[in-house]
């Protein structure tokens, strides 16, 4: 590629976070597997915080902005939305400006319910939606020891990092 031109790096990487509150009467859902819990996570979409970094990660490495220019909570399209489908898009948007995922490493932070069950099948869940193999999807769940909102109970929240390269 021509030096100068949106392209021109043949790797690059992205940071995405996402915190939601828990709150009774939702559905928990992260990595797009609902989890058995009292609780889930409050927010205009299904409040998937897992997907919700992942998507800021990888749109951040194409240099396309975050989910909220592109999915605003102002929006009524959005409004109870699975988060697989707006990774689904923000696959579809890399691939529209040539990029393709190498790998994602990405942190769940949740008190309880405890999250290692469930990260196989997330990973799945994300590998099908972008097109990918599971083992380019790292996916690692710890607490917080009890400290703070999301040590009590109050909340969740995940990072991830994301790599891409030019086609």
């Amino acid at each position: 590629m021509k030096s100068g031109s949106r392209n021109s790096c043949t790797h690059r990487v992205g940071f995405g976070m996402d915190v939601h509150r828990l709150v009774e009467g939702r559905a928990l859902v992260l990595g797009g597997i609902t989890i058995p819990s009292p609780v889930g996570l409050e927010g205009h979409s299904d409040a998937d915080v897992l997907l919700h970094a992942i998507s800021d990660a990888l749109l951040g490495a194409a240099g396309l902005g975050d989910i909220g220019q592109h999915f605003p909570d102002t929006d009524p399209r959005f409004k109870g939305v699975a988060s697989l489908s707006l990774l689904n898009r923000v696959g579809a948007l890399l691939e529209q400006e040539g990029y393709r995922v190498v790998n994602i490493d990405s942190t769940v932070l949740l008190e309880k319910p405890k999250v290692a069950p469930y990260t196989n099948a997330m990973r799945s869940a994300i590998a099908r939606t972008l097109g990918i193999q599971p083992d380019q999807i790292s996916i690692k769940a710890t607490t917080s020891e009890g400290l703070g909102e999301i040590g009590r109970g109050e909340g969740a929240a995940a990072y991830a990092v994301a790599l891409v390269s030019s086609r």
